[in-house]
Order: structure tokens, then sequence, then C-alpha cells
């Protein structure tokens, strides 16, 4: 009998608690669970960069887009405010008189604003239109009673506008102002820019099958050979 007894009491501290039986059998393996939870980090991480990538292609995509959209944009608004300022000679005489008109009008579909000019005479800088018909006439000239002008530098001509920047109904000075201009001793350069400040600059002494117009990037400073009309 107490053999029996003892054995019982050794099976009874060996057998594990129904506690402890489910203690064991509800915990997960540890080095299981992390690696699960490192294969799904590993997921987020790898969607996250696609969605980071796609993010900044679709955005670079769309700057493109805008730049392109902005600058066409540009070029038409421009091309609706294109100036052209063309000189215009109206001339004429017989054996008792003589006229010459040298104009700028503004034929283009927006404002030009008239920067600098330069008025020449076989290469020399004239500062003035006075010095000029002093040297066609060889002897003084009158501003009034010799020949008229107008100021046309830093001036806007709207389009449509014309002005007469010289004007002359005394004979022997247009017939000597007709002699120089076209035979091209007297050259008459202008600038001009558009509200975009695109500008370009004409020469009476180009030739018909030359283009006048010359695109620059900003209108010259001709300083002391400047022309003061």
């Amino acid at each position: 009998m107490e053999k029996d007894q003892d054995s019982n009491e050794t099976e009874a501290l060996q057998r594990p608690t129904g506690s402890e039986q489910r203690a064991d059998n509800t915990s997960p393996p540890v080095s299981g669970a992390i690696a699960g939870i490192e294969r799904t980090f590993l997921r987020l991480t790898f969607w996250q960069t696609i969605l980071s990538v796609a993010g900044v292609f679709t955005g670079a995509v769309a700057l493109y887009a805008a730049l392109t959209e902005s600058q066409a944009v540009r070029q038409q608004t421009a091309a609706t405010v294109w100036p052209y300022v063309q000189f215009m000679i109206k001339d004429g005489g017989d054996a008792d008189s003589a006229f010459f008109h040298l104009s700028l009008e503004n034929v283009g579909v927006g404002p030009a604003r008239m920067r600098s000019m330069q008025l020449t005479h076989q290469g020399k800088a004239m500062p003035n239109w006075q010095s000029l018909t002093e040297l066609l006439l060889d002897k003084e000239a009158e501003l009034g009673t010799h020949f008229g002008k107008s100021d046309v530098s830093r001036r806007v001509l709207a389009p449509g506008d014309a002005v007469v920047a010289f004007q002359t109904e005394y004979a022997e000075l247009a017939r000597s102002m007709q002699k120089a201009v076209y035979s091209g001793a007297v050259e008459l350069t202008y600038c001009y820019c558009s509200i975009f400040d695109e500008c370009w600059r004409i020469s009476s002494a180009k030739t018909a099958a030359e283009e006048p117009m010359e695109p620059v990037v900003e209108c010259p400073d001709y300083g002391a050979r400047g022309f003061e009309n």
C-alpha cells in the first residue's frame, strides 16, 4: 500500500497542471512571429518605394507639361502684340520745288517702344538732324525754316501710329536728302522693343532683297555715336 501511494504521489508531481498545459499549447513560436513581421515590413517598404518613385515621376511630368504650356502661351501672346516699325520715304519735286519726308510707322499689332537711333553720313555719326542738314547744304540750316523734325527715341508707338522723323520743303535740301539716302550715303538705324522686351534693329541701308528687321537681345547703346533727334 505504501509503494502504491508513493507512486501515485510521484505521478501527481510529474503531471503538469491544466493551466500549465493551456499555457504551453497557446504560446506561439517567437522566431516565427518575428519572421512574419519582417516579411510584412519588407512588403510595405517595397510598395512605399514604388509609390514614391511614381509620385516623383508624375510630378516631373506635370512640371514639364506646365512649363511647356506656359512657353506656348507666352509665344502665342507675344505673337498677338508683335510690333513692326518700318521707315517710309515720301518725296517728290520738279524744276522749281521739291520735298522730302521720312516717317516711322508701326504696322504691327502691338506697341513698339523706341529705344535708340543712329544716323550716319558716309560712315560718320551725325549727332542730330541739324548737323546732317548743314553738311548737305554746306551752310547753316535753321530748324523751322529749312527743315522740321519730331522726337522718336524713347517714344512708344501704338499699332497704326506714325511719326514724321524728318521733313523739308526746302528744295535744295530735299534734293540733297534724296540723293544721299537713295545712294546709301546716309544711313538711319533704329531699334525698338515689344512689351515682352523682344527687340529688333532696322537699317535703312538694307536692300529690298535683304530682311531689314534684325532680332537683337537688347537695343545697343551707341553712346557718343548715338543720334539725338
